[in-house]
């Protein structure tokens, strides 16, 4: 991965990270969280730990579980766990081979809203605690 390279374009994807939210079961969504945008990072470079290691640093706690939501795909369906360079590179080539649709905003998360069905989520173990949802890969 490290010899990856930006878009032809010369341009990095943008990357929505999501964190210190929670997952919410009846309509399935991801709210109460921070959001911010990187625009100008080269993630391609990037193994997993050094992916691990850059956004501890940057979110200051450590990650218990890293998910990426594949563009174009609605929360339930697109969500996939991040545990290895494997999934790493899952994530690298959606973020990089994918291109933006008309609206420009790639994140099925942004927003916090989503009004798929818990039921049909494939992929990903959950736990249930009343309404809130915890992601178990």
């Amino acid at each position: 991965m490290s010899n990856s390279m930006p878009n032809p374009n010369g341009l990095y994807p943008i990357i929505d990270l999501n964190f210190k939210g929670v997952f919410l079961r009846n309509h399935f969504s991801y709210n109460h969280g921070i959001n911010f945008t990187f625009n100008d990072h080269d993630f391609s470079g990037m193994t997993y730990d050094e992916c691990i290691t850059f956004l501890e640093r940057f979110m200051q706690e450590s990650i218990k579980k890293l998910y990426y939501c594949e563009p174009g795909k609605p929360l339930i369906s697109g969500i996939t766990a991040i545990t290895n360079d494997e999934d790493y590179g899952g994530f690298i080539f959606q973020a990089y081979g994918t291109d933006e649709d008309e609206d420009g905003d790639d994140s099925c998360i942004k927003g916090g809203e989503n009004n798929d069905e818990i039921d049909s989520l494939t992929d990903v173990d959950v736990d249930f605690n009343e309404d809130i949802v915890t992601m178990n890969s």
